[in-house]
């Protein structure tokens, strides 16, 4: 028989907090939701009595953010975040940690708690949180890494050490400049909603460059970009003006 996975949820609104659990109990029966806390004093007794190996967190508890609890706890458990405002939403999509929207949809609910199973023999959550506070605290535009998936779990990467992103399906091949590449399982418009405030620019439809790493544009029809690698990408008639604005040419 599979052991269950012992979870919480936290959640200052009782009647939301006992709908997840009952599609927890549906839809993902391998997780077993022991308590359901609505303070964060209530939520902090729980984790220690409890030691949840999986915690559903609210991010606002009545006034209080819930990033307070965190900091003052020991977190040997993974996180996934659940709200009705998209706040910090950025962050979360760089740590490659889990937020889900309220209503929660179900599939969504799902692939999460999938993840936090695999994620949970990595302890992820504990690794890269202080991570995740400092951007969430921050709000502002010093993220240095981004986490992409590997076999393994995630793999840390600097921002500013990747020279490109190109579309392989609904796959993105992101090329770094020491001359490594990392095939990853989404498509190129998840990478250029995550990177275009570092100053990525979407040149192509399959094309996500660095602008820091260009080396040459050209500015004929049917142009090119060619970076500082010497690989040379197509740059589309539709985002010529586009790319040659963000790069404050004439």
């Amino acid at each position: 028989m599979e052991t269950k996975i012992t979870s919480l949820i936290v959640d200052d609104e009782l009647n939301v907090a006992e709908n997840l659990a009952g599609i927890l109990r549906d839809f993902c029966p391998n997780i077993e939701v022991v308590k359901i806390s609505t303070t964060i004093s209530e939520a902090k007794k729980d984790i220690a009595i409890v030691q949840p190996k999986l915690v559903f967190l609210d991010i606002q508890i009545g006034t209080r953010m819930i990033f307070e609890m965190l900091e003052s706890i020991e977190i040997d458990f993974e996180i996934i975040f659940i709200s009705a405002h998209n706040y910090a939403l950025d962050a979360f999509k760089f740590m490659a940690i889990d937020y889900l929207l309220k209503p929660v949809d179900i599939k969504s609910l799902v692939k999460a708690v999938d993840r936090a199973i695999f994620n949970k023999k990595n302890r992820l959550f504990s690794k890269h949180f202080e991570e995740l506070l400092t951007i969430v605290k921050k709000d502002d535009s010093t993220l240095h890494k981004i986490a992409i998936p590997n076999t393994n779990g995630y793999q840390m990467i600097r921002i500013s050490d990747i020279l490109y992103c190109l579309a392989e399906g609904s796959y993105t091949l992101i090329y770094l400049v020491n001359k490594n590449h990392l095939v990853v399982s989404k498509n190129l418009k998840f990478y250029e909603d995550l990177l275009t405030r570092y100053n990525f620019i979407r040149i192509h439809n399959s094309s996500l460059v660095n602008s820091a790493y260009i080396k040459e544009i050209s500015k004929s029809e049917g142009g090119f970009v060619m970076m500082d690698d010497g690989k040379i990408l197509s740059m589309s008639k539709s985002r010529r003006e586009e790319t040659f604005n963000k790069l404050h040419l004439k």
